[in-house]
């Protein structure tokens, strides 16, 4: 059988599933699930947005939302995209399709986590490896595009930052992993991009959700302190050049969006001060 017939034939058998009623999927599952999820896993970083997004991720997300996945298929497909071939697949390469593999196993990681968050499928020990991937995925990552034209959604910032929401609000959390958090995020200021997709909104979604857990304000303040004193050894170790200008431009972007979040929640007035303060001297370069 040739790749296009192939291709043809995985479509065709998706669409199937898909066009099946929860009953009959939950049937073909008890039947054969690791053989439908290994067929999922190996189209889940298809180049193809028609296969990967609208096939095998939309099928992924219905059998999590109609509770037709065991505990036992959600244990494999935990052991599966915490492999290095899956959230860290050919990680650091920029403008290929590998990004693909991470990110969209960085996503499915998220609705599982969330699935924990109400049915406890996952033991202690899961969970930290999973923030402990999830921080340093974030931090790793250096491919930084949105939408790719022709290929759709890569997204691996934003899809990184939400698995990483998910796991504070996830009843495992505890405040001891703040730091590790922090310093992923800090670390997506300076991946020689500004991002164009509203990324930073979703990093400034993981400082609410921090607040939220009750972290220390200090905490937070010594951190602000911190990144900008990082732009500061740039710019006098290395000078006005790209990294340092897009550092500069990618901080205080999500530093304004940081600043208008807590204002808006009325919440933190010490970190309020301390992050517009650093705004208005950042805000002209001298």
């Amino acid at each position: 059988m040739c790749q296009r017939e192939r291709k043809f034939y995985l479509k065709y058998q998706i669409s199937d599933i898909l066009a099946m009623s929860n009953n009959d999927r939950k049937l073909l599952l008890e039947a054969d699930s690791t053989a439908i999820l290994q067929e999922m896993l190996l189209h889940i970083g298809n180049a193809d947005e028609s296969v990967r997004d609208h096939q095998h991720l939309r099928l992924f997300y219905e059998f999590l939302h109609y509770e037709l996945l065991s505990s036992d298929d959600k244990q494999y497909l935990i052991s599966q995209l915490t492999q290095d071939s899956y959230i860290f697949f050919k990680i650091g390469e920029k403008n290929t399709d590998s990004i693909f593999q991470r990110s969209l196993s960085v996503l499915w990681l998220t609705y599982l986590i969330r699935s924990d968050a109400e049915q406890s499928f996952l033991s202690n020990e899961q969970y930290n490896e999973i923030l402990n991937l999830a921080t340093r995925y974030l931090s790793k990552e250096k491919d930084t595009r949105g939408y790719i034209d022709g290929k759709g959604w890569a997204y691996g910032i934003a899809n990184g930052a939400d698995l990483i929401l998910a796991l504070i609000k996830h009843p495992n959390f505890t405040i001891n992993y703040a730091p590790a958090i922090l310093q992923s995020i800090r670390d997506c200021f300076w991946k020689e991009t500004v991002y164009v997709d509203d990324e930073e909104e979703r990093l400034v979604e993981i400082m609410e959700a921090l607040i939220s857990r009750e972290i220390d304000e200090k905490l937070l303040i010594e951190w602000v302190e911190q990144v900008f004193d990082s732009l500061e050894y740039s710019k006098q170790s290395i000078g006005y050049q790209p990294l340092f200008l897009k550092a500069r431009t990618q901080t205080l972007h999500f530093m304004k969006t940081f600043y208008f979040t807590l204002k808006f929640r009325q919440v933190m007035p010490e970190l309020q001060g301390a992050v517009s303060h650093f705004i208005g001297k950042w805000m002209k370069i001298s």
